[in-house]
């Protein structure tokens, strides 16, 4: 059911109430007021047949006087009098008033206080007559009420049908923007963003249409921070295959080649009978198996830093530091750890690790330091602190473009409560701090 309808039924419900409750107490005051009119009529009917009997008329003139009493009652409008015959029939009556209002049998019934007739005898009883009888005629009061609760009803029902014709059209005019509303929320949900309402209607709908709009604005903000985030991901890939593709031709390339060549060698000397001068060619080949499998294991931490689970966080820093020292001699680089890692949760040390990772290659390829600092430890009870600064070159080249992991680590960063700030400047170098809250093994469990 519409919010409309309900709002129709329930003032028809209250409108209702009331109308019956104030025609109950209508209806017991017209009653009550009535039965006063009634008995006062009554009392003054009985009045006139007391003085008429206070000077009896002579007996042959009797049955003329009370016929002339009788008739003093005609058209009277609360009581109709009646003489009665010996046997109790009605011998002669009152002209009745004839009321133009003439209520419903139901109607007259509800008001009717329901007096009942009074029998008067007669002090000189005849032979025609010996009794008067008055009967209350509510007919014409009852009419009137009649003819009055009719205007009421009409006023009642005009009154009643303007207020549900302006509440319906006010409802109506103020529920209209909840359609464009509707219709946005379901665009919203195919995944255009940029649709917007109108900001109309009264004070709640209007907040409502202006927070939808903030939200579509957030989302399509959103949006196209995410297709950002994809390419960069997508190009930050193409970097990381590229960077294992020239590792792989740089580094493995040449002694595969070199083990290509003492294992013909090998089997050359073998052929010629040389078998001493075997050996050698044999160590060969095993130290250059040894460094690709060291080169391997050194591509594998790259890609899944197992260190930082196997061997702890400081391990795997360490790790990291040797592997860019043993191709970058001429950086210094200074580490300074201070964790309880056994109470951090593996979530937060890896992004950690993630966070100096990416810094130190960031620093390496883009900032020519000769300086690297790292400081992991804790802010405060409650706040990590992942620095990694520099001191080469504090600004992009002309054209250049942020290194894309910078996405990366901030996505991890903020996925975990924390804050990522990189901060450059020509001559102070480059400084990427993340924060992180402290999240416990147990809380994380």
């Amino acid at each position: 059911m519409s919010l409309r309808a309900r709002v129709l039924i329930a003032v028809g419900l209250v409108l209702a109430v009331s109308l019956a409750i104030g025609a109950f107490f209508a209806g017991w005051e017209a009653r009550q007021s009535l039965r006063d009119e009634l008995t006062a009529g009554m009392l003054g009917g009985r009045q006139t047949i007391e003085s008429a009997f206070a000077a009896p008329p002579p007996p042959e003139r009797a049955a003329n006087e009370l016929r002339q009493l009788i008739a003093t009652f005609d058209g009277n409008r609360h009581v109709s009098a009646a003489l009665l015959g010996p046997d109790g029939r009605v011998a002669v009556a009152s002209r009745p008033f004839v009321t133009a209002h003439a209520a419903p049998g139901w109607f007259r019934a509800l008001l009717d206080p329901g007096l009942g007739a009074e029998t008067i005898p007669l002090p000189t009883p005849t032979a025609a007559y010996a009794a008067i009888r008055l009967t209350s005629a509510p007919e014409d009061d009852v009419g009137d009420g009649w003819v009055q609760f009719c205007n009421v009803l009409a006023v009642v029902a005009f009154a009643c049908v303007s207020a549900f014709g302006l509440i319906y059209l006010t409802i109506g005019r103020a529920l209209r923007p909840l359609k464009a509303l509707s219709s946005g929320f379901s665009r919203v949900g195919a995944g255009d963003y940029r649709v917007r309402v109108e900001e109309s209607g009264p004070l709640e709908v209007s907040g409502l249409a202006r927070a939808f709009n903030g939200m579509a604005a957030d989302l399509a903000a959103m949006q196209t921070k995410n297709r950002a985030l994809e390419d960069q991901l997508t190009r930050l890939q193409d970097e990381e295959r590229a960077d294992l593709a020239r590792d792989l031709h740089d580094e493995i390339g040449p002694h595969l080649f070199a083990v290509n060549v003492d294992a013909s060698m090998i089997g050359q000397l073998a052929a010629a009978g040389r078998t001493g001068e075997i050996a050698p060619q044999v160590r060969a080949i095993q130290r250059g198996v040894a460094h690709m499998q060291k080169l391997v294991r050194d591509i594998l931490g790259r890609l899944r830093p197992t260190a930082v689970t196997e061997l702890g966080f400081e391990a795997a820093v360490g790790d990291l530091v040797v592997f860019w020292r043993e191709r970058q001699p001429d950086i210094a680089f200074d580490v300074e750890i201070g964790l309880d890692e056994a109470g951090l949760s593996d979530a937060t040390l890896e992004t950690l690790y993630r966070v100096v990772q990416e810094g130190l290659s960031n620093a390496v390829r883009h900032a020519s330091p000769g300086r690297i600092e790292i400081v992991v430890g804790f802010d405060g009870a409650e706040r990590l602190v992942a620095r990694v600064r520099d001191d080469g070159a504090g600004s992009l080249a002309p054209g250049a473009k942020p290194g894309f992991g910078l996405a990366g680590m901030r996505e991890r960063v903020e996925a975990l409560g924390g804050a990522l700030a990189v901060d450059s400047a020509p001559g102070r170098g480059w400084c990427v701090t993340a924060e992180l809250p402290i999240r416990r093994r147990a809380a994380a469990a």
